[in-house]
């Protein structure tokens, strides 16, 4: 079956500049750069992937992300499209046709690798990075409509909006405030200095930081001796643009090599596990 060809969307010029610079400094990340070029051209797509303006869902665990028991209506020839595209990219062709879009949607969005392996019809490695950047989109649109909504007292170390563990930590301005973000919605909440957000613990003899060897004295990597896990940091005079923190997870890779060689890694359990349906709609949203 031949599909028709989808219009050719183009990123930023800010957004361009910046994946030429990634690029040029990290070719051997050339594929996964690619996903995330396509996924910035897409959040662009309002009229596709922004719905009515919804109210959080009602009744939700103090401790639960806005997202979470929420039912959200995508468009599913266009999120098919989105799919088939990044599959392309990634080499998945011959399963594009067979996967359903808003499935693997769902899946990414509560973070479900065993379902989305079971939509994979080879190595379900490759199918996972599709899924996460499929995502991208929807996310940000959810970001955008009920972000707003998010509590400035919110303490978790995971996502407010949709319980993913952070991508990376900014100190801000003049007060180095530490706000941790979201590489899957661009979500930012402020969290104090002495924290894990993975366990939370708080002891300065458990907490420190990793700094690069070759003089990069911006950037570094926060880690906890109590749990193991960490997260990339650096400095930013003001908030980082959503697609930045995206950027910047790649430009740092060797960041997050120097912490696995040191027997640091990210947490193999999810940061909250998310109750969220993807439904085929002509638009909206509802709630369940």
């Amino acid at each position: 079956m031949l599909w028709p060809l989808a219009r050719r969307r183009h990123v930023a010029p800010d957004q361009a500049q910046r994946l030429a610079d990634v690029r040029q400094k990290n070719p051997e990340s050339e594929t996964w750069l690619a996903l995330v070029e396509a996924a910035l051209a897409e959040s662009q797509d309002a009229a596709t992937w922004d719905a009515a303006l919804p109210a959080p869902v009602d009744h939700r665990p103090a401790r639960a992300p806005l997202l979470d028991g929420a039912v959200v209506g995508v468009h599913r020839r266009s999120a098919s499209r989105f799919v088939r595209e990044l599959a392309r990219l990634a080499g998945l062709d011959g399963a594009a046709h067979r996967l359903d879009a808003l499935d693997l949607l769902e899946a990414a969005i509560r973070q479900d690798d065993a379902r989305i392996d079971a939509l994979a019809t080879g190595d379900p490695s490759t199918l996972r990075v599709v899924a996460q950047v499929a995502a991208v989109p929807l996310l940000r649109a959810c970001a955008r409509t009920i972000g707003k909504d998010v509590s400035a007292a919110w303490w978790e170390g995971y996502c407010p909006l949709c319980g993913a563990w952070p991508t990376l930590a900014e100190f801000r301005g003049l007060e180095r405030k530490r706000w941790l973000r979201c590489g899957r919605c661009g979500m930012g909440w402020e969290v104090p200095w002495l924290r894990c957000p993975f366990c939370a613990e708080t002891s300065h003899e458990n907490l420190g930081y990793l700094a690069p060897e070759d003089g990069e004295t911006t950037r570094k990597v926060e880690v906890c001796d109590t749990c193991k896990g960490y997260v990339k940091a650096e400095p930013t005079v003001s908030e980082l643009p959503w697609w930045g923190v995206l950027l910047d997870d790649v430009a740092t890779v060797a960041l997050d090599v120097a912490a696995l060689d040191r027997g640091y890694h990210r947490p193999e359990r999810r940061g909250f596990d998310l109750e969220v349906k993807v439904v085929e709609v002509g638009g909206g949203w509802w709630r369940s």
